[in-house]
């Protein structure tokens, strides 16, 4: 597959002299969905908005859509792409339909290309309905919905969404993931920023962690698992962990690697089923044991293994 978004050795150091990125490559293909993993402060959005042209490296070089960085915003190859920021990219006091009206207008879409377009877009993402009313009185679900169908009114090749589903009530995230979903049969090349785990396990068919800047992890979902902590780990929650703990729990597991988060230890390694039970046989140690579960493991895990924090801590 052709090659759209090329990066090599990509830094970005702003005035205040903090280092967002530091010398990261990555390459994205046409038609993946990439999502960008990691905690708030990983240099996510400094990335993306990278490729979207708002922003330029300090250092290391960039094409995207066969366009050097410093070029995009000058060329037509933007009305390619759209990036989608955290914040809602909405006229409040328009209706849903005006702002769509706007968007294509500022893209200058042909009158008749664009009333075609916006009404396809309304039936297929479930705003028919709201099309007359004021984008500030839509909920936040419907109101992250409009902005995301704001990005697709120029039909890009290239979607760039930065943290969509933050600050959404469960419900209103479970109807953002299904539009997300929806665009992934589209065949777009889609990039999705997120600190939320499950929302990129599930869109994502390759994970870019990201973590101080710098990309740490780079691979399909599975196989990271797979590498880094295996199928399956096992979690055990105490009531308090002291050294004395920490020293018995060591002599147990043996040879296994452990990763701490709070109260919760997290084992990987063999026969997981032999070790919850050896845990379970030493009663001073059990019974400091609240929780105790061999279980699938995660990006999260993922995550804390390569670097000793959770993504959210």
């Amino acid at each position: 597959m052709e090659v759209v978004i090329s990066l090599k050795n990509i830094s970005k150091i702003y005035d205040n002299k903090i280092r967002a990125l530091d010398n990261v490559s990555l390459e994205v293909k046409a038609g993946e969905t990439i999502g960008l993993l990691g905690p708030n402060g990983a240099g996510k959005t400094t990335l993306m908005r990278i490729i979207a042209g708002q922003l330029q490296p300090s250092s290391g070089e960039g094409i995207v859509l066969g366009k050097n960085l410093r070029e995009l915003l000058r060329s037509e190859e933007r009305f390619k792409l759209s990036y989608v920021p955290q914040e809602n990219i909405f006229w409040p006091n328009l209706s849903v339909e005006e702002n769509l009206w706007m968007m294509g207008a500022m893209y200058k879409i042909p009158k008749r290309e664009l009333r075609d377009r916006i009404k396809k877009l309304l039936e297929e993402y479930e705003l028919w309905e709201v099309r007359k009313r004021l984008a500030r009185k839509l909920s936040g679900g419907m109101q992250k919905r409009l902005s995301i169908v704001m990005g697709l009114i120029n039909d890009p090749e290239i979607l760039i969404l930065d943290e969509p589903t933050t600050g959404l009530d469960p419900a209103m995230r479970a109807s953002v993931i299904g539009l997300l979903e929806k665009l992934n049969s589209l065949g777009k090349t889609i990039l999705i920023s997120s600190h939320i785990v499950e929302d990129i396990e599930r869109l994502c068919e390759r994970v870019v962690i990201m973590d101080r800047g710098r990309i740490i992890a780079d691979a399909q979902p599975m196989e990271l698992k797979i590498k880094i902590t295996g199928r399956e780990v096992l979690e055990v929650l105490f009531n308090e962990i002291d050294k004395e703990v920490l020293e018995k729990l060591g002599r147990i597991a043996e040879e296994r690697d452990m990763a701490r988060a709070g109260y919760k230890i997290i084992i990987k390694g063999d026969d997981l089923i032999a070790l919850s039970n050896e845990i379970r046989n030493d009663k001073a140690l059990y019974e400091n044991v609240i929780t105790l579960s061999i279980r699938k493991s995660t990006l999260e895990d993922v995550f804390l293994f390569l670097t000793g924090r959770l993504i959210g801590g």
